[in-house]
């Protein structure tokens, strides 16, 4: 399973979550089925492959596209996280009481410890640290 993380610009493949390079000109990155242009959005290299996630100009469907070193593999439809949902995908790692643990700290309130570094480890097993998703829950 591979998903699209937009305000964080990482990717979820199979558990774990990786960094990606936003592309920050407005590159070609194919054609969509609409028959719209994609652009490129973000790259990401994960274990020697090499993800390319685009968006139509048209439709604004994001597709990802797998390489190895020089050819492409697999180029299919991407689940975006968008900032909307990004608590809701943050919240099938963490309970209520682990997130809520996150906001209060972060906004300086009292929170629980225990809470708090249950969520912190949980997020490091994915590889998220909790300081990046903190102003987005």
């Amino acid at each position: 399973m591979l998903i699209f993380i937009e305000p964080l610009s990482k990717i979820f493949i199979d558990g774990k979550v990786y960094d990606g390079e936003r592309v920050k000109d407005k590159l070609f990155g194919g054609f969509c089925e609409c028959g719209g242009l994609m652009f490129q959005k973000i790259w990401a290299n994960v274990d020697g492959r090499n993800y390319l996630i685009s968006e139509c100009e048209k439709c604004w469907k994001n597709e990802v596209m797998e390489f190895n070193n020089v050819s492409l593999i697999e180029r299919t439809s991407i689940e975006v996280v968008d900032r909307a949902n990004v608590t809701e995908f943050i919240g099938e790692f963490l309970t209520e009481a682990e997130l809520g643990s996150i906001r209060n700290k972060v906004r300086g309130k009292d929170y629980n410890y225990n809470a708090f570094s249950r969520a912190k480890k949980k997020l490091e097993e994915i590889g998220l640290d909790y300081r990046e998703i903190a102003h987005l829950i």
